[in-house]
């Protein structure tokens, strides 16, 4: 479907997410981070630290929005997120960014604060991170063996330091711990989904968030190192030791659950993202659809260097625009045309791909975007689906719990 202007001055005004890169400077060495040699996507590190007048410039911008369109008596939460590098190597323009916020008449939003943090200096700014209660998502890939990847600038072992730190701030503020703070962690070839799993469960009583490496914008001449280092998700589980327990204690988190998850999502028409789509619901049996996130649908993610992208994910060529020390340049119309040139590039495929109603895949997440050939690497059969659906009925007869499981205990939430 082909988004307007005013779709993207929507969006605008009904922003999720806004997220500063707030430096590109960082105090580890991560082997597969992904701005590191086995990545290429992304503007060179240069050691930067975000102007806070930029900041001011976007907050301007987007207050200047809001304030406009404005509903009485409606308030709307947003996330303002502080990004890295390591956002707490620059710790005054945070403190400063949130200072202005909170100086500002209120507009019917209610603003909340987030960071991914490797913990590295989590010993010096915890008190201010408690203070304004930030979600906190802390990097820790499990134990001493499985942090390995995660060097300093000297090539030592994080693993303490974080570790020591992560346990303070437990001591401290056990209550914000319980309540704000989550892990996330790599899966690779030093680890396993269980060993992660067990050691932060075991360790925090906290449910990680484990991703494998990712695998878009490979450099090629890396390819080998990332295959190297790469583990798959499901091989891994089913490498545990009491692989069916483990299954059941991950719940969604198992890819074959989360499959079921999704079908019982897709095939029973009982699902509705809003109240809108419940009262109002849309024929959307001629659009074709993609996973592709409308411009700021879902947030707005600022580079150190001032481009505008939709997210932090994608390579920094797809900016919508940029924010410079004159002011915010982003043209909305052009912002869509841009959007709907390259999303438009797969129409053909999406109306024969038997994923056209449920589509994950980000098409700047396809490596050949720019190739007259290019195809998208998620693109299913209609018998395929089919297959995958029947799969998902055999593991439903074998698991019946899980039906009620995923009823009573999954919350969806946008």
């Amino acid at each position: 479907m082909k988004v307007s202007a005013d779709n993207i001055r929507y969006n605008l005004n009904h922003l999720f997410q806004l997220v500063f890169e707030v430096t590109d400077m960082c105090n580890l060495r991560c082997k597969y981070c992904g701005y590191a040699d086995l990545y290429e996507g992304y503007d060179e590190r240069e050691n930067l630290k975000f102007p806070f007048q930029r900041a001011k410039l976007i907050i301007d911008y987007l207050y200047s929005l809001w304030s406009k369109n404005q509903c009485e008596n409606i308030v709307q939460p947003i996330l303002v997120g502080f990004y890295g590098g390591e956002p707490l190597l620059n710790v005054p323009f945070i403190q400063e960014v949130i200072a202005y916020i909170e100086s500002l008449k209120p507009v019917g939003k209610v603003f909340r604060y987030n960071m991914t943090t490797n913990a590295m200096l989590l010993d010096r700014y915890m008190d201010f991170l408690v203070e304004k209660k930030f979600n906190l998502l802390i990097s820790l890939d499990g134990n001493k063996e499985g942090q390995g990847y995660r060097v300093d600038v000297a090539g030592h072992d994080s693993f303490d330091r974080v570790y020591s730190n992560v346990c303070l701030l437990r001591e401290r503020y056990p209550e914000y711990f319980k309540e704000y703070v989550m892990f996330n962690s790599v899966l690779h070839n030093k680890n396993s989904v269980e060993s992660i799993y067990s050691f932060i469960k075991g360790t925090f009583r906290k449910e990680p968030i484990i991703s494998p490496l990712n695998g878009s914008g490979i450099r090629k001449d890396k390819l080998e190192n990332f295959f190297q280092t790469y583990r798959n998700y499901s091989e891994s589980i089913q490498e545990a030791s009491n692989c069916e327990a483990f299954k059941n204690e991950l719940f969604i988190r198992n890819p074959e659950t989360r499959q079921l998850l999704d079908y019982i999502y897709q095939r029973s028409e009982n699902v509705f993202i809003s109240y809108n789509e419940l009262l109002f619901p849309i024929n959307q049996s001629s659009e074709i659809t993609s996973g592709t996130c409308t411009p700021f649908s879902k947030k707005m993610f600022v580079t150190v260097k001032g481009k505008i992208l939709q997210c932090e994910r994608i390579n920094h060529e797809f900016a919508l625009g940029q924010v410079t020390d004159s002011g915010v340049e982003l043209d909305l119309e052009k912002a869509a045309q841009q959007h709907n040139d390259y999303v438009s590039r797969y129409a053909r495929q999406c109306k024969s791909c038997g994923h056209r109603k449920a589509c994950v895949q980000c098409v700047y997440q396809i490596d050949d975007i720019h190739e007259a050939t290019s195809l998208c690497r998620s693109y299913c059969s209609d018998g395929q689906i089919k297959q995958a659906d029947a799969r998902s009925l055999v593991y439903l007869d074998q698991h019946p719990e899980l039906y009620r499981r995923i009823l009573k205990e999954v919350s969806v939430r946008g």
